[in-house]
């Protein structure tokens, strides 16, 4: 039976607290209820809590797209070498030296692994994909393992298959994008142009037709925090969905 043990999630409830308390301030500045701002302070807790206990997993997501966006060009440079008679070992060691940050780390690693800690080859290689947790970076790691074990003058050849796989997906991606962002640029400018014109529209005629008044908080909240925050929102679910290959 699953036991919640709090003591475990302290760092993250503290945290979730702090959003909370600030959540009951700015409603309690918007409604001026204290009871409501404090049942919505509560309510903003829990997302606040989750969100934080996702974010490790988010973290580890984050880097294996970084790793898979440059994994291709290491891997292009690394069936360069081996087709030159460079040793396996060695050109792995020069891929962690190429510009790059998480792939090229990932390539030092494993070469830290089996140099220093005397890890095989295919140890090494699986305990990068354990790591990495990708399935592109895994399927990389085994090609990788093939040709370590093939050797010879076809050993370059499983490296660079899986590298232009790597680079042609990322293409797809890059066309399907495209056509989604013409779409998410129209959202942003609805978010930053038409909504706020359309807010000071029905604040003028729900003043005059429906009696309705917002103070001059209220009025300051809205425009000057609430509508950036609702233009970086957007901004940021764009960049979301943006592939990182493309983020620069």
């Amino acid at each position: 039976m699953f036991k919640f043990d709090a003591t475990n999630y302290s760092k993250e409830m503290k945290y979730a607290a702090l959003a909370s308390l600030g959540c009951w301030l700015v409603f309690g500045l918007l409604i001026e209820d204290i009871a409501v701002s404090a049942l919505m302070g509560a309510i903003c807790f829990f997302p606040a809590f989750f969100l934080l206990l996702a974010l490790p997993k988010m973290k580890k997501g984050k880097h294996a797209a970084l790793v898979e966006a440059e994994m291709p060009f290491c891997l292009l440079n690394i069936a360069v070498e081996l087709n030159l008679g460079v040793s396996f070992v060695k050109a792995l060691e020069h891929a962690g030296k190429e510009r790059g940050k998480c792939a090229t780390k990932e390539f030092a690693g494993i070469v830290n692994e089996i140099k220093v800690q005397g890890a095989s080859v295919q140890d090494a290689l699986r305990h990068f994909s354990e790591r990495v947790g990708s399935q592109q970076c895994k399927r990389a790691a085994m090609q990788l393992a093939a040709s370590f074990e093939q050797q010879g003058k076809n050993a370059a050849e499983p490296v660079k298959k899986i590298a232009l796989e790597m680079l042609t997906r990322q293409r797809l991606e890059s066309k399907l994008f495209s056509g989604k962002l013409v779409v998410l640029s129209l959202l942003f400018i609805a978010v930053s142009a038409i909504v706020p014109a359309l807010f000071q529209s029905f604040s003028i005629v729900g003043s005059v037709v429906l009696h309705m008044s917002f103070t001059q908080e209220q009025l300051f909240l809205i425009i000057v925090v609430g509508f950036p925050l609702l233009d970086l929102a957007v901004l940021y679910y764009i960049r979301a969905k943006t592939p990182v290959f493309l983020q620069g």
